[in-house]
Order: C-alpha cells, then sequence, then structure tokens
C-alpha cells in the first residue's frame, strides 16, 4: 500500500483528506496537537513543524511516504495582519522545514503544497489565472508567495516534486472558522446576521469534499505544470450566500445587513480560471445550495 504523509492532520483540510484518502494510502498524520482529532486509527505525531527539525526528519524517515499534503500552517488573514511573525513562523518556517528533513532522501515523494488564493490580492482582471501576476494585500498572501517561491526553488536545484494548488474559498462540515461560522455565531447569538462590506463584494467558493477530488486528479496529473488554481470559476457575492445561509437557517426577511467597513487583507472580488483544472478531468459535484444546506444541518447538530 502506497504511503501518505498528511501536516495539520486535525485541521479542516487535514482531517477530510485523511478520511479521503484512507482506502489509498496508509496514513500517517502530524499535527502540533497532543492528540489526533479525527475518527480512526493512524500513525500520528505531535511536532511543531517550525521548531523540530530532528524530530520531522526522524516522522519521514519511519514514514518513507510517496506523498506528502502539506495542511499545516496559518490560514487567518486577520491574524496575520495583527502577528505577521507568527504566520510567518506558521507557514514558511514549517514548510521550509519539511523541505530541508527530506532533502537527503533518495526519493523524492510528491508533495501537495496548500497555498492561497490570496497570493492574486486584488486581481486586474477576472477570472484570474494561474500564470497572472501576484499582487498580495495580506502578510498571509505574501507568506503563501514566498512559500510557491520556496517550492519552484526546490523544484529546479534538488530535483523535487512539488505542486501547488491555490484554494480559493473552502468550505464544508467541519470547518469552524471563516464567514460560514462566523455567520452561524452571530445569527445563533443575536438573531440577525451583520457582516463586514458591502455585500457586493465576491468569492469563489469550493466545497470541501470538491476540494479532495481535485487533489485526487492531482496527484494522478503527470504532466509539467506546477501551479493549480483549486476553485469552481464560479463568481459568488457574500450577499447572495448570506441570504441562501439565513433561507436555509428560517431567518426572518431582512435578517442579513453589512456595515460597509473593510477589512485590512481582505480583497474586493474573486474568480477563477480552472480551465487547467478541468482539463485534467475535474468536475464539480456539489452546489452552493446543497453545500450551504449541508453545512446548516451539521452546524445546528453540534
Amino acid at each position: 500500500m502506497k504511503k501518505m504523509v498528511i501536516t495539520g492532520v486535525n485541521g479542516f483540510i487535514g482531517r477530510n483528506a485523511r478520511d479521503y484518502f484512507a482506502d489509498e494510502y496508509e496514513i500517517t498524520g502530524i499535527d502540533l496537537a497532543e492528540h489526533y482529532g479525527g475518527e480512526g486509527e493512524i500513525c500520528y505525531y505531535q511536532c511543531n513543524m517550525a521548531r523540530e527539525a530532528a524530530e520531522l526528519a526522524a516522522i519521514f524517515t519511519d514514514a518513507q511516504p510517496d506523498v506528502i499534503l502539506h495542511c499545516a500552517g496559518s490560514a487567518n488573514v486577520g491574524a496575520s495582519v495583527i502577528n505577521p511573525m507568527a504566520d510567518l513562523d506558521g507557514n514558511l518556517h514549517s514548510l521550509y522545514q519539511l523541505l530541508l528533513s527530506l532533502l537527503s532522501f533518495e526519493k523524492r515523494p510528491r508533495i501537495i503544497f496548500y497555498s492561497s488564493a490570496a497570493v492574486y490580492g486584488n486581481p486586474a482582471g477576472l477570472p484570474v489565472k494561474e500564470t497572472d501576476d501576484l499582487a498580495p494585500i495580506s502578510p498571509y498572501g505574501i507568506h503563501k508567495q514566498m512559500c510557491e517561491e520556496l517550492c519552484r526553488y526546490y523544484n529546479r536545484v534538488h530535483g523535487y516534486r512539488i505542486r501547488m494548488v491555490r484554494i480559493f474559498s473552502a468550505y464544508g462540515n467541519g470547518i469552524r472558522k471563516q464567514l460560514l461560522w462566523d455567520i452561524y455565531q452571530k445569527y445563533r447569538n443575536t438573531g440577525k446576521i451583520e457582516l463586514f462590506g458591502t455585500g457586493d463584494e465576491t468569492r469563489d467558493f469550493i466545497h470541501i469534499r470538491d476540494i479532495l477530488r481535485a487533489l485526487g486528479k492531482i496527484l494522478a496529473y503527470q504532466g509539467p505544470e506546477e501551479v493549480f488554481n483549486v476553485a469552481n470559476g464560479e463568481e459568488v457575492s457574500i450577499r447572495r450566500l448570506a441570504e441562501i445561509y439565513a433561507g436555509k437557517l428560517g431567518a426572518p426577511s431582512g435578517a442579513v445587513s453589512f456595515n460597509g467597513e473593510t477589512k485590512v487583507g481582505d480583497p474586493q472580488n474573486w474568480r477563477a480560471d480552472i480551465s487547467l483544472l478541468k482539463s485534467i478531468g475535474y468536475e464539480a459535484q456539489v452546489g452552493l445550495e446543497d453545500g450551504v444546506g449541508a453545512y446548516v444541518d451539521w452546524v445546528r447538530g453540534l
């Protein structure tokens, strides 16, 4: 059986990836937390990847992975603005230690690095392509761009096999942060849904199940491309998402409002060009209304 290491295995994407790939791979998980938070037995290591280089190298020596999904790292734009050094540590330093830990290995595992649409900032035009200029507007986006440059260097100089996936607005059952979680907390606590911005801001939402299907396609792909947009190629306003959500909650008319304030680091409009992803067989299977409805059912059951 092939072997896979998932870093950040307790996180939203890492935990779901573990379940998705468990039938195909023997999974080893790495995370900061003392205990594995998911279901089922895996080989699990607690490790601060940015700090414990020797331990990380020993884990990879034991695991001998064919594939590494590097899901670990900070994923909070607002927090990166407040404490950019912590974000640098969580993103760039943890990746650097991972790459250094594999330098002496004869076998080069395939590596998927989880980047972000944040590297684009506010694109000059939509849909944004993988080849478009990068102009991040938050420390988080800057650090992800730095990580991508590091990946390219190790591919070019050391023969690594790293692909970078720029994930757009991920959502789905199990996520306990960002917009969908925030909407529920506000409605539960106040009976209203007041959000930042005007509501006209747009995102390209992709459900976790579609993300994992995309990753499976990328892992199977043998072509030369290093960078993939992972999204659905659909521009959806925050207002539309909030109103779909409010409808699933059974909220009264007028429950959704916007305060007009823009948070530092938040882009205005996103829509991905997913021509490359579609060319390797990706097709979305989870529509926004179904995905939001499933999330509402999940969050109400907590």
